[in-house]
């Protein structure tokens, strides 16, 4: 298909790689295919290091070339992806203090906007979580590790949409493209020691409630085990 992968010479074939819609008329072929890739990205369809093909990734999308290395340097820009010293665009691979300082940016306001969503939460809000949850749980013990990926952003982004702030989303949405693939890698870890993982359920009960206070912690604490996992792993990446 159109994504070759950096590591070695290892390929997305037509059974593992993205699939995306064709782009149609409304937004610009631009809009369409930064959207679409970024969903790929935040989904957890790309490890760091992999390696994007802008002809490909127009071909797949059914655009010209224009649109997708439009797309592509505007994730570019937004420090999303990277351009190696070989002129490669990758998705790059974070360091240690990079790691560090989006998880204490994404702490600030994933808890305020936790809190201040609670009270907007509906019904069929709860009813989400949970379903999205229970697919999580089943996702991490069948160890398909890009579908857990990207039950936890819908799970998270449920709730973040909720508090009514379209400038905060975007900026948290930022931060988790380019933490996304990275996050990959705490997933083995977190499914050797599910049975300590309670941070969603934590997160559901606190929903349930509407409680702001309770949701904001719970959220904190989440993102904490997130980040805790994803130290192991970095410490010790062949038995986190």
């Amino acid at each position: 298909m159109w994504y070759y992968l950096s590591r070695g010479i290892n390929v997305l074939t037509q059974e593992n790689s993205p699939k995306y819609e064709t782009a149609q008329r409304g937004d610009t072929l631009a809009q369409q295919v930064s959207r679409q890739l970024s969903s790929a990205i935040l989904s957890g369809m790309f490890a760091p290091l992999d390696r994007l093909n802008i002809r490909r990734l127009a071909d797949e999308m059914g655009v010209s070339a224009t649109p997708a290395r439009e797309a592509i340097l505007r994730l570019i820009s937004d420090e999303v992806l990277q351009i190696n010293n070989k002129g490669a665009i990758i998705v790059p691979e974070r360091t240690a203090p990079e790691i560090a300082e989006i998880f204490s940016i994404r702490r600030m306001l994933e808890g305020q906007m936790a809190a201040s969503a609670a009270a907007a939460l509906t019904d069929d809000d709860i009813a989400f979580l949970e379903a999205t949850q229970a697919e999580f749980l089943r996702s991490l013990a069948d160890a398909d590790f890009k579908e857990v990926l990207r039950y936890n952003s819908l799970f998270h982004f449920r709730i973040y949409e909720r508090a009514g702030q379209p400038i905060g989303l975007r900026i948290v949405e930022s931060l988790w493209l380019r933490i996304g693939p990275t996050l990959r890698h705490m997933y083995p870890y977190l499914q050797r020691n599910r049975g300590n993982h309670r941070g969603h359920e934590n997160v559901i009960d606190a929903a349930r409630h509407r409680d702001p206070e309770a949701l904001r912690h719970a959220i904190l604490a989440d993102l904490d085990a997130s980040e805790t996992a994803l130290k192991r792993y970095i410490a010790n990446p062949n038995g986190a």
